[in-house]
């Protein structure tokens, strides 16, 4: 494990307690504490730096969860380790530096697969099948919300005005891609900050259009501070029906009010994807094991990327842009 924040931890958790395949030696952390604390809890051996972790010859395979900045450097050290790499997404934090992880990790001839668990959740899953059987027609629309329930807080600038595409809104920018099972040829988007101005870091609101290469388009929307809850909704229109993941019991009127529980909506991400993290894990270590190609490549990585750059192209210069 490389990185062991809130993320990389839930990953190392799940390795240890559900992935019966897999055995965690190590894990490191810029934070001496955290990862002392994490490899104490875990009952395992918190390497001093990524060099002395990859430079193990007992250690196959690594999760690469380090803040985002890091995720180009660690995944092509890990490569030239000769070690299979699970990276979280983003990919990089650009698209030379996506293509300078997939050339890596071709030279190296190790598997890389990028973290997008909404593919292992059993209801987009089963979505995915279900549209792709051809059962209700060619797909014709995706929509998608994607609203967290906290927004970062710090001076304004403080962060880029693209993490709100590249951290949240690629889940649907991979998921559509995946859904429709095209390419996105077209990208039309705008970013706000709705929140408190004064203490919101970067935009807190995206609205992102896609328009793919068979006719089909996409609505996707990603907001961060919606304070009510975790809310992750998506419907894809077909020709003959619709195929609803999420969203609520048809009444004339919800309500979603901060504070209030309900049983349909989750805290956070970790609470909704529980399921998903687990098993994009136990496909990952069995494709290590199997040495079969990864569901979720890199150039899947890449592809959510690019259509993310040019959202954040479009959005401001308001005319739409072609992914690179």
């Amino acid at each position: 494990m490389i990185g062991v924040g809130l993320m990389g931890r839930r990953h190392a958790e799940n390795l240890v307690r559900h992935v019966s395949d897999a055995r965690v030696l190590a894990v490191t952390d810029a934070d001496e504490a955290t990862r002392g604390r994490v490899a104490g809890d875990l009952e395992t051996t918190a390497s001093a730096s990524v060099d002395a972790l990859l430079g193990r010859t007992d250690v196959q395979a690594v999760v690469v969860a380090s803040p985002k900045r890091f995720h180009e450097e660690h995944a092509i050290a890990a490569a030239k380790a000769g070690k299979d790499v699970f990276l979280e997404k983003p990919i990089a934090t650009s698209l030379e530096g996506a293509d300078r992880v997939i050339a890596a990790a071709q030279k190296a001839g190790i598997r890389l697969q990028v973290g997008f668990q909404r593919r292992y959740d059993p209801a987009y899953a089963e979505a995915r099948t279900l549209v792709s059987s051809g059962a209700l027609g060619r797909p014709l629309f995706y929509r998608g919300v994607n609203r967290d329930l906290l927004a970062p807080v710090g001076p304004p600038g403080s962060m880029e005005a693209s993490d709100i595409l590249t951290e949240s809104a690629i889940h649907d920018l991979d998921g559509a891609r995946w859904m429709m099972a095209d390419e996105v040829v077209g990208v039309r988007a705008t970013l706000a900050t709705v929140g408190d101005r004064a203490t919101s870091p970067a935009s807190d609101l995206t609205m992102v259009e896609l328009a793919f290469s068979r006719g089909a388009v996409a609505h996707i929307e990603a907001m961060w501070g919606a304070r009510y809850a975790y809310d992750i909704r998506s419907e894809i229109l077909c020709e003959n029906g619709a195929v609803v993941v999420g969203g609520f019991v048809q009444t004339m009127l919800t309500v979603l009010r901060a504070g209030e529980r309900r049983d349909d909506l989750y805290p956070g991400f970790l609470e909704r994807y529980a399921d998903a993290y687990v098993a994009e894990l136990r496909d990952f270590v069995g494709g290590v094991l199997d040495r079969r190609p990864p569901a979720v490549t890199g150039e899947d990585g890449r592809r959510a990327l690019a259509i993310a750059f040019a959202a954040e192209r479009s959005a401001a210069t308001t005319r739409p842009v072609t992914p690179g």
